[in-house]
């Protein structure tokens, strides 16, 4: 089987489209108690992506409240 070699570039946008099913994630779950879980897991994968060179900004509907977001992804836009 033929073995599949990914750039970074197309890593991250791999990593932005999981990103996104995080954030719908969280929000039909908010209010239960993985709900910490998958903001951890988002937070995690953002920190990840960042560290690749991901810098742009994210559409509204693949982000976590302010408050949930890293520091590292809210500094990029200060």
């Amino acid at each position: 089987m033929a073995q599949v070699v990914l750039t970074d570039k197309q890593l991250v946008e791999q990593m932005e489209i999981k990103l996104s099913h995080l954030a719908m994630r969280w929000r039909e779950r908010k209010d239960q108690p993985d709900a910490e879980e998958i903001a951890r897991q988002y937070q995690a994968m953002l920190r990840l992506m960042i560290e690749l060179g991901f810098h742009d900004e994210l559409y509204v509907d693949s982000e976590l409240p302010d408050e949930l977001m890293p520091q590292e992804y809210l500094a990029l836009f200060e």
